[in-house]
């Protein structure tokens, strides 16, 4: 499994492929979506897809949706006009995407000032998680338990990780504070930013 699959199943980011019909995005929908649409001929070999890891649209009849028109009748011939694609869509992070937001929380090691948005503060959360959890795995099965790359590295990241939650807090125009609510620090790290400037800084 790749390593934009894996994340697409950790985050249930299977409805991750997007078309483009005379120009019209639609999506997201799954593979399984775009093979019904190939069977009704509703998308033909010269529509546009996109899904993550691609940095260009590709016709439907090449590339890894090739397949799908397998034992299909062949397209009738497209009508010559010049259409421009869509831009990519934006809605589907990454995997550069979430690296970077962890790296910025890290470079922010020690910043309580100013905003962060979600997708920074998620970000980090989960790859932290990931780190985590690997290091914890590796060492109960070298040495039988957690031991000192564990300890050290969750230590280290105790600081920015209170920083972004209370940046995270700023973004939704709140006092730092409510980092310290059980439960409560979850929903308001969840909430959407509040556009514009606030209080603590302009919006990301």
């Amino acid at each position: 499994m790749t390593t934009t699959a894996l994340w697409g199943v950790l985050f249930g980011m299977g409805a991750n492929y997007f078309y483009a019909v005379k120009g019209q995005l639609q999506g997201p929908v799954t593979l399984d979506h775009i093979k019904s649409l190939a069977l009704r001929q509703e998308l033909k070999r010269s529509d546009l897809v996109w899904t993550e890891g691609m940095a260009f649209w590709q016709a439907a009849g090449e590339g890894v949706t090739a397949a799908i028109f397998d034992g299909l009748p062949p397209d009738l011939e497209p009508v010559k006009e010049i259409i421009s694609p869509p831009p990519l869509p934006t809605e589907v992070a990454n995997i550069s995407n979430i690296v970077d937001g962890y790296l910025r929380v890290l470079t922010n090691y020690a910043v309580f000032d100013g905003r962060a948005s979600r997708r920074e503060f998620w970000s980090f959360f989960f790859v932290n998680s990931f780190f985590e959890l690997i290091l914890w795995f590796m060492e109960v099965i070298v040495i039988g338990g957690p031991g000192i790359l564990y300890s050290i590295y969750c230590l280290g990241v105790v600081i920015p990780f209170i920083a972004a939650g209370v940046r995270r807090m700023h973004d939704t125009n709140r006092s730092g504070w409510w980092v310290l609510m059980p439960i409560g620090n979850l929903i308001y790290w969840a909430e959407e930013s509040k556009p514009g400037t606030n209080r603590f800084g302009p919006g990301l």
